[in-house]
């Protein structure tokens, strides 16, 4: 008499072993596409940053500006500065900043300022200032030049400033500047308003008054990543 053989035991098997496949093929997947971000994905440097918005007046008040006038006693205007407190070094070339306010008649401003984005505007800045921003010779041990603003690297104690150290006879400290062209480019999308004269126009700073609230966010562009953000009061 002839027995039928059997099978309920295959079925079981094929589907482990189909599970099996089907794992590996997912964790082979999942181990490409990770391995692709990290190679093509830059991550965010973590620094802690020290922002400062100075009118002409706020500037003239603190002794301590970043500007070879000011250690002399000799202050010249209004100012912008980025001072690296602690952490990863910043490649300036990396980072956009981006400004919003609203001035004391209540119109809203913003402007985004990047080395990239400053040099195809072809504003031509007076003197021999590259960028609106810069860091001090004077500031960087060992450097005998200054170092504009996307190519520089900002470390612990360097300090990126708009200063108008290059805005006419203030190596005499027979100048007081009331405006900056290099304000102008940075809080005003590169505009650095024709036939202005420091001395007597204040630009942009006609609008930034002490007291008003700026917001300020500095972007890595590589990895699309915000670095810093926050309220900053002007002086």
């Amino acid at each position: 008499m002839m027995q039928k053989k059997s099978e309920d035991a295959v079925s079981p098997v094929i589907g482990v072993m189909l599970m099996l496949v089907v794992t590996i093929v997912i964790a082979g997947v999942i181990a490409v596409f990770g391995t692709g971000m990290v190679g093509t994905t830059e991550s965010a440097p973590s620094a802690v940053l020290d922002v400062k918005i100075m009118t002409n007046f706020g500037a003239l008040d603190v002794q301590d500006n970043g500007d070879v006038d000011a250690e002399a006693g000799m202050l010249t205007g209004p100012d912008f500065q980025i001072t690296h407190v602690s952490g990863d070094p910043i490649d300036t070339g990396d980072i956009e900043i981006q400004i919003a306010w609203k001035d004391h008649l209540g119109n809203y401003h913003d402007s985004t300022y990047s080395a990239d984005a400053f040099e195809a505007s072809g504003v031509t800045l007076p003197r021999t200032r590259i960028q609106p921003m810069y860091v001090k010779a004077s500031t960087i041990g060992g450097s005998v030049s200054d170092m504009y603003f996307g190519d520089v690297k900002l470390t612990p104690g360097l300090r990126l400033t708009a200063s108008t150290d290059m805005l006419g006879d203030v190596q005499q400290g027979s100048q007081n500047h009331i405006g900056s062209e290099f304000m102008n480019a940075v809080f005003a999308s590169g505009e650095t308003f024709d036939g202005f004269n420091s001395l007597d126009d204040m630009g942009v700073m006609e609008y930034l008054l002490p007291g008003t609230p700026v917001d300020i966010t500095i972007l890595h562009i590589p990895s699309n990543t915000i670095i810093y953000e926050k309220e900053v009061v002007v002086l």
